[in-house]
């Protein structure tokens, strides 16, 4: 099994034992949670979708879904980040996200693909956010941008092969809007989508 349906299944698993627990939780935290703004630090983890992946290797390389040439995602972008609001309103904090594909070639007579390079891509980058707060600070609706850094490295797995565009080191930019929901006073969940590693992504919150 590979890496990337193991952190799948595990993302899963943690979905649902949140969802069968939320409810238990919800009797005892109707009230809204007046010490909710003082926890200023936020520290979150997720997983996001490879649409980004298959998009920029269809820009610069011509890569399709059926083709000679294609991209199979190994790790899906992985998120980790920490977030200190200054004001009730207003945080910033750090990003970072890791992933890597395969790409892979065939003959037009043939079916069987063979692996000729793989790509690991760093992103780490500074972001601000707006947040807004609902249903008694439970959910914590955000908009923000990011700028930072995009690190690429590849590996020629078969060296005969010329190695094909990619954006090597690059600045980093995202602009995503978002929502934090807590289940508890200091455990949530999180799901963001825009301009980012991912089109999509979702995770756990901890609020400190």
């Amino acid at each position: 099994m590979s890496i990337n349906k193991v952190i799948n299944s595990l993302c899963t698993i943690i979905f649902i034992a949140i969802i069968l627990f939320s409810n238990k939780v919800a009797a005892g935290n109707n009230k809204e949670d007046s010490t909710a703004l003082k926890r200023k630090l936020i520290i979150s983890v997720g997983i996001g979708d490879p649409a980004i992946i298959y998009i920029n290797n269809f820009i610069n390389n011509g890569y399709k879904f059926n083709g000679n040439d294609k991209v199979v995602p190994q790790t899906n972008p992985l998120y980790a980040k920490v977030e200190y609001r200054f004001f009730h309103h207003l945080g910033i904090g750090i990003n970072v996200s890791y992933d890597d594909y395969e790409a892979q070639q065939t003959t037009p007579s043939s079916t069987t693909y063979t692996s000729v390079y793989k790509t690991h891509t760093l992103v780490g980058d500074i972001r601000l956010n707006k947040h807004f707060h609902f249903i008694k600070k439970r959910l914590d609706f955000y908009i923000g941008a990011g700028l930072g850094y995009e690190i690429q490295s590849i590996t020629n797995i078969i060296v005969t092969k010329s190695l094909p565009k990619f954006n090597g080191n690059s600045i980093g930019f995202e602009l995503t809007i978002g929502g934090r929901f807590y289940i508890t006073k200091r455990v949530g969940i999180y799901i963001e989508g825009g301009i980012a590693r991912s089109i999509l992504q979702g995770g756990l919150a901890v609020r400190i």
